[in-house]
């Protein structure tokens, strides 16, 4: 079940960087166009740029944030997992004890 869970968090990752990308180069893009047709001017090619920008901007925050929570998951779960370690050898110490 882990696997197909992963797989569907990669799916939803990828959108989500898609949308992050594509929303506000659409935006720039169209911002551009009604104001070459308003003022008759050059804006498209600076504002598609900008958009651009952004959105790589927003994908790099969205992977940084990602990879980030990945790994303090990762160092919970083996702080976690070294825990259970130590308390087993405890234990372990402990039960030795008494049969003596």
């Amino acid at each position: 079940m882990s696997g197909k869970g992963d797989m569907y968090k990669n799916v939803v990752l990828i959108s989500q960087i898609a949308i992050h990308v594509m929303v506000p180069t659409f935006v720039c893009l169209a911002l551009g166009i009604w104001l070459d047709k308003k003022f008759e001017t050059w804006f498209t090619i600076p504002l598609l740029v900008l958009g651009m920008a952004a959105g790589a901007r927003n994908a790099f925050v969205l992977a940084r944030d990602v990879i980030r929570q990945d790994e303090r998951r990762r160092k919970r779960q083996q702080e976690k997992e070294i825990q259970e370690k130590v308390k087993r050898a405890n234990q372990k110490k402990i039960d030795e004890e008494l049969r003596r």
